[in-house]
C-alpha cells in the first residue's frame, strides 16, 4: 500500500510537533553569533513555560550535583553554561517525542530518545576533531530521525498498518520512498529547513546513509556517529547496512582513530550524566 505524499502534508503534521526544536534552532543561532549575552539567550527559553521548567528540573538533577537549588533559567546558565544549555534543550526537544511508540519502524520513544542523544553528542564531540562547527553537528545527530517521527504519522493517519518488513526488502530508504515518495533523511530536511535551522543540518540528514554524493564532512561524521552508537547498542533498527566501516570514515575525515577515541569516550559519559538527569 501506498501513501499519498506531499510537502504541504509532511509539515502540517510537523506543526503538530512540540516547538522545542524550533526554539533549539533560534538557540543554535544565539549560541554562534558573537554578540549575543546571557540576557538574550536566557529571555530566548523563558518563552517556553513548560520547556523552562523541564530545563530547571533536569539542572537540579543529582546529574548536575549542585551544591544550592537553581531557582531560573538566568542561574542556571550562569551555573552549568551555554554549552550545557544547549544540550539540555536538545535533549528536552528529542524526550517530548519519546512518549510515543512507532510500530511501522519498530523502535520505542524510549529508543529513539537513547539513539538521538548519542548520535548528537557523538557528533558534537567527534566535530572538534574533523575541524566542524560542534553545535551545526549536534543538530545534525539529534534531529535525523525527525522525519521518521513525520511519516509514521502520516502512515497512521492513512491506516498503514504493515511495519517496514526487512526480511522482504532489505532497504529501508528504499521501502519508504515506495510507500511514502520520499525518504525519512529527506523528510527531515524538509522539516528543518521549514524551521529555519542552518541549511548545512538538513543537507549533511538528507545524505549520511550515502555519504559519497555530498561531498562534504558532516554526513561521513553522522554515518561515523550512527553506526558508533549502533555498535553499542544504541541503534535504530534496520539502519545498520547503512553505516560505513569506521575505519574508512576516519580516513576520509583525514583524523586518527586512536585520537578520537577520547572524543567517543566523552561523549558516552555526558550521554549517561544527561540520562540520570531524566531520572
Amino acid at each position: 500500500m501506498a501513501v499519498q505524499f506531499s510537502a504541504e502534508s509532511l509539515l502540517r503534521v510537523a506543526q503538530g510537533f512540540p516547538a522545542t526544536p524550533r526554539i533549539m534552532a533560534d538557540l543554535g543561532r544565539l549560541l554562534r553569533d558573537p554578540d549575543a549575552d546571557l540576557g538574550g539567550i536566557t529571555a530566548h527559553l523563558k518563552h517556553d513555560a513548560a520547556l523552562a521548567a523541564h530545563l530547571l528540573r533536569m539542572a537540579n538533577s543529582a546529574a548536575f550535583a549542585q551544591s544550592e537549588p537553581i531557582a531560573s533559567i538566568d542561574d542556571a546558565a550562569a551555573l552549568i553554561g551555554f554549552q550545557e544549555i544547549h544540550r539540555l534543550v536538545g535533549a528536552v526537544a528529542i524526550d517530548q517525542f519519546s512518549a510515543s511508540n512507532h510500530p511501522v519502524y519498530g523502535f520505542s520513544g524510549g529508543r529513539l530518545r537513547e539513539n538521538a542523544l548519542l548520535v548528537g553528542l557523538l557528533m558534537e564531540e567527534l566535530a572538534n576533531p574533523a575541524d566542524q562547527d560542534p553545535h551545526v553537528a549536534y543538530s545534525s545527530g539529534l534531529f535525523r530521525s525527525m522525519g521518521k517521527l513525520a511519516l509514521a504519522k502520516i502512515a497512521a493517519e492513512n491506516d498503514l498498518s504493515v511495519p517496514y518488513q526487512p526480511d522482504q526488502d532489505p532497504d529501508l530508504a528504499g521501502w519508504e520512498k515506495q510507500i511514502f515518495g520520499t525518504t525519512a533523511n529527506e523528510s527531515t530536511a524538509i522539516i528543518l529547513q521549514h524551521w529555519h535551522f542552518p541549511p548545512e543540518i538538513g543537507e549533511t540528514i538528507a545524505n549520511h546513509f550515502a555519504p559519497a554524493q555530498a561531498n562534504d564532512a558532516l554526513p561521513y561524521l553522522l554515518n561515523l556517529s550512527a553506526g558508533i552508537a549502533d555498535a553499542r547498542g544504541y541503534g535504530l533498527p534496520d539502519e545498520a547496512p547503512y553505516w560505513l566501516d569506521a575505519a574508512a570514515v576516519h580516513r576520509e575525515l583525514g583524523i586518527n582513530v586512536d585520537f578520537t577515541e577520547r572524543y567517543i569516550e566523552r561523549a558516552f559519559a555526558t550521554f549517561e550524566r544527561l540520562n540520570r538527569a531524566f531520572g
